[in-house]
């Protein structure tokens, strides 16, 4: 039997109320050479009660539930890309997230058209929990030089969209929207999972350095927002203002610290992603004495 040309992976965790519309809008792509890979992290909802729906459905491969929780979706995405994934291609299809079903014909085909593209990506909707679109993302990369880009489709090599668009803010927002190359992920080693809040930033831009990218401005994902999202638990979990503000920027420049040493490995220490990079990373170091300082004032 020959392998699969997408590996289809749904990080599962406590989205028991979103994962059977999730699970449905995977199986009902117009694309259908893929496997569905599904690994829980012990969600303490109903979630497994939903996936074992699924256990015997043709394009399900796997099914692993974790006996302890991870900590981190990132551990999830390099358990299931290093270990289960058979295809040549990635999607990482977050479990509380729901794909337009022309969204894998969409993105697969321009990367087997041209094999310099490793990431391949999508617009997506803003939908909150009750399923009802709010807005798009157009609007998060507004504010950029050139963001006017985002309005047309467009394949770009991956130096060029990192210096222009990626070393400033996160523009490939949701995995969900995201399709990349299994060999390309592996070849940088992965997801970084102590990056708990933007490991997927430090991929990408690790990726982008190897091949290019192709976007499309057609919106074919929906990017969930809800209270016990991966961001939303975060700021539970900080609590105060200023305290969340801190650990915003400590998890920034952490990641940038990860891109700064991947860039001296590669000897490229002169190039203008670095030079950038490291600015907004002496800058972040600013910020967070700023907050921490701002934090100890009003929290007295």
């Amino acid at each position: 039997m020959s392998c699969p040309v997408v590996s289809v992976i749904v990080p599962s965790y406590n989205h028991a109320q979103f994962l059977e519309q999730r699970l449905e809008s995977i199986l009902n792509q117009t694309f259908q050479d893929f496997e569905l890979i599904i690994l829980d992290d012990l969600s303490p909802d109903a979630s497994r009660d939903i996936i074992e729906k699924y256990r015997q459905h043709p394009k399900v491969s796997q099914i692993i539930y974790n006996e302890k929780n991870s900590g981190s979706t990132f551990f999830q995405w390099n358990k299931a890309i290093f270990e289960l994934a058979q295809g040549q291609f990635i999607w990482i299809a977050e479990s509380d997230d729901v794909a337009d079903i022309r969204l894998l014909e969409t993105l697969v085909l321009p990367m087997q058209k041209n094999n310099n593209i490793v990431i391949s990506y999508t617009q997506s909707n803003r939908m909150n929990s009750q399923d009802h679109i709010t807005g798009t993302w157009f609007n998060h990369t507004n504010d950029l030089v050139g963001g006017d880009r985002f309005n047309q489709d467009f394949t770009m090599l991956g130096k060029d969209y990192i210096n222009q668009y990626l070393v400033y803010k996160n523009t490939i927002p949701n995995a969900s929207a995201t399709v990349f190359r299994s060999d390309v992920y592996k070849q940088v080693g992965g997801a970084d999972a102590k990056l708990k809040t933007n490991g997927d930033w430090d991929l990408w831009f690790k990726m982008l350095l190897v091949g290019d990218v192709f976007y499309t401005s057609q919106t074919l994902n929906n990017f969930r927002y809800h209270d016990s999202s991966v961001i939303a638990r975060e700021s539970k979990l900080t609590g105060r203002k200023f305290k969340h503000k801190q650990k915003l920027y400590e998890y920034d420049l952490l990641m940038r610290q990860s891109i700064e040493n991947y860039i001296i490995n590669l000897n490229q220490k002169h190039t203008p992603a670095f030079i950038m990079n490291h600015k907004i990373k002496l800058k972040d170091a600013r910020l967070i004495k700023f907050f921490a300082f701002l934090d100890k004032v009003f929290s007295k």
